[in-house]
């Protein structure tokens, strides 16, 4: 083993063990261990950055730049809580959430879907009683094998083309992994609508584990005049992601504000309803 190649398995190994331990950010992490590769003269400047030019990690990055675009102006926060309104059972969601996504995925790259509808279904089993698990597993394989029906589909299909398209190959027309993506994804669908929900773990969320020990780790805050964030949204406030606490209900005027959104809106008199670390609540009040 020649020392250009030791140098080259111990940075791959600091980087997966970066990756492991979650010791910066994963972008960071490659990044870091790419310039060091860099810096090293193991590779060129121009092998270095051969990969931002390849046309599928470009467009890749685009896609999340629309699908992130898409999430903060909350059109599809508002379109699936009113098509999944009246949708309370899990074969319910199966038709009608799962096999739409599944033909939205051939033509909206997987990778930003699963980041956008994520938090959505997340939502809904949170409101109807489910656990999230059973669903979440499911979303990322139906868009995967969704995805598998065009060129444009998933990430590996783009990079995959930008790579023959770089050794003089044509690479792949739009439709041409059709004919083993439809029926992939036709078995998965009702592989994931019969069998699955049958042997996918049933794990709660944090949520409601807090809440099943409410009894015993629950406080009641009343906000006054003198409070700094009247009229702000609870997230404004700091009161979404404190430390061992979590705010499961608000009651104002006798009705029950739950569950609490980051962007409710706290209001004098209102009586936020806590459940966590009895030490932490003490240090909230002051």
């Amino acid at each position: 083993m020649t020392i250009e190649m030791t140098i080259v398995l111990v940075v791959t190994l600091a980087m997966l063990v970066g990756l492991l331990f979650e010791v910066a950010r994963p972008d960071m992490v490659v990044f870091t261990a790419l310039t060091v590769l860099l810096l090293l003269g193991i590779l060129t400047p121009q092998e270095a950055l051969k990969g931002f030019s390849n046309e599928g990690m470009l467009t890749i990055a685009l896609l999340f730049v629309v699908a992130g675009a898409v999430k903060k102006s909350g059109i599809i926060d508002r379109l699936m809580k009113k098509w999944l309104e009246n949708t309370r059972s899990m074969s319910g969601i199966t038709g009608k959430f799962f096999a739409p996504l599944s033909v939205f995925s051939a033509f909206l790259n997987n990778t930003p879907i699963v980041v956008t509808f994520t938090p959505v279904l997340r939502r809904w089993c949170q409101e109807k009683g489910i656990a999230p698990s059973k669903l979440l597993i499911p979303l990322s394989y139906i868009t995967i094998l969704g995805g598998t029906i065009t060129l444009m589909g998933t990430s590996t299909n783009l990079v995959v083309h930008g790579m023959l398209k770089e050794f003089g190959y044509e690479g792949f027309s739009f439709f041409q992994l059709a004919v083993v993506g439809i029926p992939i994804t036709i078995v998965g669908l009702i592989y994931l609508t019969t069998i699955a929900p049958r042997i996918l773990p049933a794990y709660k969320t944090f949520q409601d584990k807090m809440k099943d020990d409410t009894r015993e780790y629950i406080a009641e805050l009343t906000v006054m005049n003198d409070f700094p964030h009247i009229n702000q949204s609870v997230k404004k406030a700091g009161l979404r992601d404190l430390k061992g606490l979590f705010l499961i209900e608000i009651i104002r005027n006798n009705e029950i504000v739950s569950p609490v959104e980051p962007g409710t809106v706290i209001r004098t008199g209102d009586r936020l309803i806590f459940t966590g670390l009895i030490s932490t609540i003490a240090d909230l009040e002051k």
